[in-house]
């Protein structure tokens, strides 16, 4: 007997090939029926035999399209309306506002990749080679359900041999709705940075890239989600004309290699490195090198012995590895600190002081986006998340808490912090943490963060019920409300920390936990009061509570954001005036900085600050240009330590009991004493490890069986190791995996806080 069902799927199920998967799922089955996206997922009405349509509902989890996630989907029969003749794919209803993840850009397929090097296929050197398994998504959206019209691509009608591609159910392109072809699509043109036009065939402007690559030139290359900078990695004198045209003196490069090869020549490239480059997201991955060769190593990163590796994850750049054959730098098409360019008019204007030659094209850029970057620590291989953008934002799967914590619908804005910004929103049932954006202390970073909550706010027709902000009452997030302005509009702000801490508990889903868990939350700053900078906290949660319990010994915060940026200020600071440090000062300086410590009102328990202060002790003595620099240079060092004494650690606090604060003084008073008879990179390595020590007295002191650590500090995987390697074998441990521990994950703290917290 024929019955009708109909199936509802949700989760990421747009942009995906769901719908064309369906199909070809049910000409299998020989079912007939339709199926359309709709504003919760996808939509299948399906007739058969019941076994048959059985099978065919059980078959779509196990063979669903490689990057769909589904979080739910329901089987239900109902009355016979319509009579189907065949199966269908229906069009999506108009002006739908909708409550589903929205969908990444995605790395180019094998398929996609084939073609675009055959020279024998049509699409030979057409750098937007895509199908429904790959491409940009969420870079070129206008607003959802992921419909052509709907996206910057809209404005291309294909020709008939890609809608012939289109509608034939057994090709790769069946529904894609990115589909285009050098006939009927996307162009490119090469000028220089007077904007003279060169070229506008496809495989003579890589040809001539190339070439001015080897030449030591610099390009400005738009990538489907924003303008990279790119020069010949193994040309010293280009890396440093880069840095200096950049103005970025000492951060690391990015290096794209030209093939999986290729990188494994230059680095140790493992099993599970090989497994993330070619994955849909295809992060920058930070590996050690095994064998620099020819790299400008010195110039890429200097004083480190890692590179952060990209693999080629679109065409453009494809073609560029396949006609230059070497490594190239590809870093961020911008000023340092300001945000990537994503159109011509804003690339020309921002970095005709920079490249030599930019490389345009006509798709527009909607929601520019840095590229991901991730680490693995080196002796347990734990993933460490260093900026979560292009191929990860702006989904987060939170919905099932979000149903139990949320039951109102109260529609939310969280704003995070002003370093390294996220925002979090929930316009409906699922949850949604921005791309990584940066510092709003920049005013073009800061225009940024305004544009992407607007295009939030289309996206959901989301208007915000509520909006949360950290604590600090100076925050440029804060801002952001001004634009909100409405009489309905709640407002409550979460402490840094605090925020942390919760991000942490609603990434494991440990709010329901029965026992005690530690947060461990060590960075840089975190405003708690007038006269106190949080940055090494301690806390317990237990039954929605948190109490704080233990924190470094503070120590006098002078000259602001200086001491930030100067680590010899943190080092004389926590010493209290210490002598020894002197000759490293002016006298006017040591008069100056002296009394400001002595008489300092505003006191900091900054573990970033710690870090510093020993960076400086074992010989990092000068500005650091951004943020983290020194702590890498200790990180560093204590992973060459561990590789030489192996497990040889030292306690410098001995068997002293912690109780509410930590000795500051006293442990760098020790680092001192040690830097007389013990080699830099030991002290380093045993600091790292009498800080996991401490982890582990206060753990036994409160009698926790499970520890939860967030905060910048933990993007160090020395700590992390020496984490895994001391207190595993006794307590459960939770790092981030999938936010970075930095203060990225702080608007997704803010929510967790609210939702468990605030709520109860």
């Amino acid at each position: 007997m024929i019955k009708t069902y109909q199936i509802h799927i949700s989760g990421r199920v747009q942009g995906v090939g769901f719908r064309p998967f369906i199909f070809n799922l049910s000409e299998n089955f020989g079912l007939k029926g339709f199926v359309s996206n709709n504003e919760k997922g996808v939509i299948i009405q399906v007739q058969g035999i019941q076994e048959k349509v059985e099978n065919f509902y059980n078959q779509i989890a196990l063979l669903k399209p490689k990057s769909s996630q589904i979080i739910s989907s329901t089987m239900v029969e109902t009355p016979i309306q319509e009579t189907f003749e065949k199966f269908t794919i229906r069009t999506t209803p108009e002006n739908l506002i909708i409550d589903i993840p929205l969908t990444p850009d995605f790395a180019t397929c094998p398929n996609c990749e084939e073609e675009l090097l055959d020279e024998k296929n049509r699409r030979y050197f057409y750098p937007f080679t895509t199908c429904t398994q790959c491409g940009p998504r969420y870079a070129i959206t206008e607003k959802f359900p992921f419909e052509r019209e709907n996206t910057s691509i809209s404005q291309w009608e294909m020709c008939p041999d890609c809608l012939q591609e289109y509608q034939n159910p057994t090709d790769i392109r069946f529904h894609s709705q990115t589909n285009t072809c050098p006939d009927c699509g996307i162009k490119t043109k090469l000028t220089d940075n007077e904007e003279k036009i060169i070229s506008k065939n496809n495989k003579e402007i890589f040809t001539f890239l190339a070439e001015k690559l080897r030449q030591g030139k610099i390009i400005a290359v738009k990538n489907t989600s924003g303008y990279l900078l790119l020069c010949d990695a193994t040309n010293p004198g280009a890396v440093k004309e880069l840095r200096k045209r950049k103005n970025r003196p000492t951060k690391p490069f990015a290096v794209l290699f030209p093939n999986m090869e290729k990188m494994s020549e230059y680095l140790h490239v493992k099993d599970f490195h090989k497994e993330e480059f070619l994955s849909p997201e295809a992060p920058i991955i930070i590996i050690k090198v095994k064998d620099s060769q020819d790299l400008a190593i010195e110039e890429i990163a200097p004083n480190m012995e890692t590179v952060g590796a990209l693999y080629p994850y679109t065409g453009i750049l494809k073609l560029i590895a396949h006609t230059f054959k070497k490594p190239v730098i590809a870093t961020s098409g911008n000023i340092h600190g300001s945000p990537i360019c994503s159109n011509e008019k804003e690339a020309v204007e921002t970095l005709h002081p920079v490249a030599d030659f930019f490389l345009h094209h006509t798709l527009p850029i909607l929601h520019p986006q840095d590229d991901s970057v991730i680490k693995f620590s080196e002796k347990f291989h734990q993933k460490i998340v260093l900026r979560r953008s292009r191929g990860y934002a702006p989904n987060y799967l939170f919905s099932e808490e979000l149903e139990k914590k949320n039951p109102e619908k109260e529609k939310i804005l969280c704003l995070g912090g002003d370093l390294k910004n996220t925002f979090t929103a929930v316009p409906n049932n699922h949850c949604y943490i921005s791309e990584y954006i940066g510092d709003l202390a920049n005013f073009e970073t800061y225009l940024r963060f305004e544009k992407t909550i607007q295009s939030y706010q289309n996206f959901f027709s989301f208007q915000p019920e509520l909006v949360i902000s950290d604590q600090h009452p100076l925050y440029e997030s804060r801002k952001v409300k001004n634009q909100l302005t409405s009489n309905s509009i709640k407002e409550y702000n979460v402490q840094h920390h605090e925020a942390h801490f919760a991000a942490i508990l609603g990434e494991h889903q440990l709010w329901e936990s029965k026992e005690k868990i530690l947060g461990v939350i060590w960075d840089g700053t975190g405003f708690f009061s007038e006269n106190e900078i949080w940055g090494s906290e301690f806390f317990i949660y237990k039954n929605q509570t948190f109490h704080h319990k233990v924190q470094l010994d503070s120590f006098s915060w002078i000259l602001g954001n200086k001491m930030s940026k100067t680590p010899k200020l943190s080092a004389l600071s926590i010493s209290e005036n210490d002598e020894v440090f002197r000759p490293y000062f002016t006298e006017n300086e040591w008069k100056l900085y002296t009394k400001l410590i002595s008489q300092g009102e505003i006191k900091t328990s900054s573990m970033g600050r710690l870090f510093d202060a020993v960076s400086f002790i074992l010989g990092y003595t000068q500005p650091i240009y951004f943020e983290g620099e020194a702590a890498m240079l200790l990180e560093k060092l204590a992973v060459k330590a561990w590789r030489k004494y192996e497990n040889e650690f030292t306690d410098y606090l001995g068997n002293e009991m912690i109780e509410q604060k930590i000795p500051t003084k006293k442990l760098l008073n020790r680092i001192l004493t040690e830097t007389q008879t013990q080699p830099v990179e030991k002290i380093a390595l045993n600091f790292h490890y009498t800080l996991i020590k401490i982890v582990e007295k206060i753990t036994r002191q409160n009698q926790v069986s499970s520890i939860a650590f967030s905060g910048g500090v933990f993007q160090n995987s020395v700590l992390v190791d020496l984490a895994i390697q001391v207190l595993k074998p006794n307590f459960k441990l939770y790092f981030h995996e999938k936010l970075s521990p930095n203060d990225e994950n702080i608007s997704f703290g803010q929510l967790n806080y609210y939702l468990n917290i605030k709520t109860n």
